[in-house]
C-alpha cells in the first residue's frame, strides 16, 4: 500500500515553495493574476476529496512551468533596461 501521508507532504512542500517563489517576483498585474488564478486551482485541486496524486503533480508542474516562465521573461526584460 502506499504512502499517501508522505507524497501528500512532499506535494504541500512544494506547493509551498511554488508559492513562495511566485511571491518573490516582480509580476505585472495581470500575469500575476493569471498565476494566483492557476495556483489556487492546484490547491482547490489537491483539497478535492479523493484527488488523484498524479493529476495533482501533473498540474503542479504545469503551474511551476508557467511560473518559471514568467520569471525568465521578468530577468531577462530587467537584463535589456
Amino acid at each position: 500500500m502506499p504512502d499517501f501521508a508522505q507524497s501528500s507532504d512532499r506535494l504541500a512542500g512544494q506547493l509551498a515553495d511554488a508559492r513562495r517563489r511566485m511571491a518573490a517576483l516582480d509580476l505585472p498585474r495581470p500575469l500575476a493574476a493569471r498565476l494566483h488564478r492557476q495556483f489556487i486551482a492546484v490547491c482547490d485541486a489537491v483539497k478535492t476529496a479523493g484527488a488523484d496524486q498524479t493529476s495533482c503533480e501533473r498540474r503542479l508542474a504545469a503551474f511551476i512551468s508557467a511560473l518559471e516562465q514568467a520569471a525568465a521573461k521578468i530577468s531577462g526584460h530587467q537584463r535589456e533596461n
